[in-house]
């Protein structure tokens, strides 16, 4: 399950590679707004919104730095895409290609085999939503534990205070997570009401 953090690192990483070039700095300013449209994709066959981006410093063959169709037509630049893509909430596909992208961890945490696996936006969202639930159950238990832990044994009380600080932050992070997930989610059933 690819995470809106995850999304964010893969776009701003891909953002500090392209540099100072104006057309790309104002597409990774989009699909960083855009980021629960975003989906990294290795085939972007079938994708109604494509988008290849090239940062190669020293490419076989020569690339574009950047092509873009949206529904089969192509787009010039970056300005007429976001233009096109604008007013809708289409999932968009994006292939990055930059050296060793093959081992950039990063960037393999994010990518999917091809644009049929970006389809199901709200499915994505129930499961890292489960995710979450999970680690919130996980730190709870830590903290209780830890506090169990300080009445029997107040020697170790620094050591289990900290454990008990590092959960409340943990607990405040997911919380984050958890809201943002929420707004996303309320989001997807208000696209689905519409339609």
């Amino acid at each position: 399950m690819v995470t809106r953090a995850q999304k964010l690192e893969a776009i701003t990483r891909f953002g500090l590679m392209v540099g100072q070039n104006p057309w790309f700095a104002f597409l990774i300013g989009y699909l960083i707004g855009q980021v629960d449209r975003v989906n990294f994709v290795n085939d972007l066959t079938d994708a109604e919104i494509a988008i290849r981006l090239s940062a190669r410093h020293s490419p076989v063959w020569p690339h574009e730095p950047f092509k873009a169709t949206v529904r089969g037509v192509a787009m010039p630049n970056t300005y007429t895409l976001v233009r096109a893509i604008s007013e809708e909430d289409t999932p968009i596909c994006v292939s990055l290609d930059f050296d060793h992208a093959e081992d950039a961890a990063w960037y393999q945490a994010v990518v999917l085999p091809s644009a049929s696996y970006a389809k199901d936006a709200e499915a994505a969202a129930q499961a890292e939503s489960e995710v979450l639930w999970k680690e919130m159950d996980r730190t709870l238990d830590i903290y209780r534990e830890a506090k169990a832990r300080l009445k029997e044994d107040p020697a170790r009380q620094k050591e289990l205070e900290y454990y008990m600080r590092l959960a409340e932050e943990q607990m405040r992070k997911l919380s984050q997570q958890m809201e943002e997930l929420n707004r996303h989610l309320k989001k997807i059933a208000e696209r689905e009401e519409a339609q």
